[in-house]
């Protein structure tokens, strides 16, 4: 972590031996390291090594060796702090990355193409491309990254479209402020480009007045980053496709009452905005703008019971089904 930021609080769920929703831990990340440009800090909070994820040994991952390559069927997430003045240097990774600013601004800069400024609260979908990281403030950035192992190239075979769901039809008020998205992919011959850049406009409102904004999503693993389609005008439920994963942001106005529900799903969920409770099955745990949460499948419940609005952003990805032989004791 960053000495001119403050720790990153990092708060894990899982399961007890009897398979309850429980708090493992609750602390500030710790597994830092230098990035790869001189002056950046990378602190690791979960990795994968498998698709579908687990979720049911009581493992840290986020106690690993963060590789900037995710293994084969994996991925990584992290918290990368960039201090002001730090140049960067072009690279690239067979991924697809969902980035979401945190603190101050940074310029993402790729070959021939003008600098792109993203700041606090805007997320990004960087889908292979080569590019560097280039903090001309006067502040150090921060942004929370998650790395999802990539085809290399266009896969003839892979289906490019999805199933077409017609879309909810409650409507509301749109997220206030409105959630600018940006997305990099490739022309037709193989060249780093912005593919969007502007308001996400995906939402979906639920009848409590939550507002759920689709962000991008992916099916199959590794992921296609070739399709040229924009994945976050899919419709989905709470559940991301087989084998793929799905990145929103919602906003939950003051007031508003949850239920209590599981995905099986290993989720990362990062408050951007105010603070929000979450009930367990006999616990609970109070989230604030900055803080990291691990989710393992866990029966959960989100309680706005703050005088502003909460704005969370959640990378959801499939999970292993339950599995009795697997659950250890807290601690174990």
């Amino acid at each position: 972590m960053s000495a001119s930021l403050p720790p990153i609080r990092r708060v894990v769920a899982g399961h007890d031996s009897t398979g309850k929703a429980v708090i493992l831990s609750d602390g500030p990340a710790t597994n830092a390291r230098p990035g790869a440009a001189p002056g950046n800090v990378s602190t690791l909070i979960w990795a994968t090594d498998q698709m579908p994820a687990e979720v049911w040994t009581g493992e840290d991952y986020g106690a690993g060796t963060p590789h900037r390559q995710p293994p084969a069927r994996s991925c990584r997430f992290s918290v990368l702090d960039i201090p002001p003045g730090n140049p960067g240097a072009m690279h690239g990774t067979i991924t697809c990355d969902y980035i979401v600013v945190l603190e101050g601004e940074i310029d993402m800069d790729m070959p021939d193409t003008p600098p792109v400024t993203l700041k606090k609260g805007d997320v990004m979908v960087q889908q292979g491309t080569v590019h560097r990281w280039v903090n001309r403030s006067k502040d150090t950035c921060r942004m929370a990254i998650a790395l999802f192992d990539a085809l290399p190239a266009p896969d003839a075979a892979r289906p490019k479209g999805w199933e077409k769901h017609p879309k909810p039809s409650t409507t509301g008020a749109p997220p206030n402020p409105p959630i600018r998205r940006l997305v990099t992919a490739h022309d037709a011959a193989g060249k780093p480009i912005v593919q969007f850049d502007g308001p996400a406009t995906n939402h979906k409102w639920s009848g409590r007045g939550t507002v759920a904004t689709l962000i991008w999503a992916t099916e199959g693993c590794p992921l296609d980053n070739w399709t040229g389609l924009d994945q976050g005008e899919r419709v989905l439920g709470h559940q991301p496709p087989f084998e793929g994963t799905r990145f929103s942001v919602n906003d939950y106005p003051p007031g508003t009452l949850g239920q209590m529900h599981v995905t099986e799903t290993l989720d990362f969920a990062i408050i951007l905005k105010g603070s929000i409770r979450m009930d367990l099955d006999d616990s609970t745990v109070r989230l604030k703008a900055g803080d990291i949460l691990i989710q393992q499948a866990n029966n959960h419940s989100w309680i706005a019971d703050g005088d502003e609005p909460c704005r969370i952003a959640f990378v959801l990805m499939e999970a292993k089904k339950p599995n009795p032989d697997l659950r250890r004791p807290i601690g174990h």
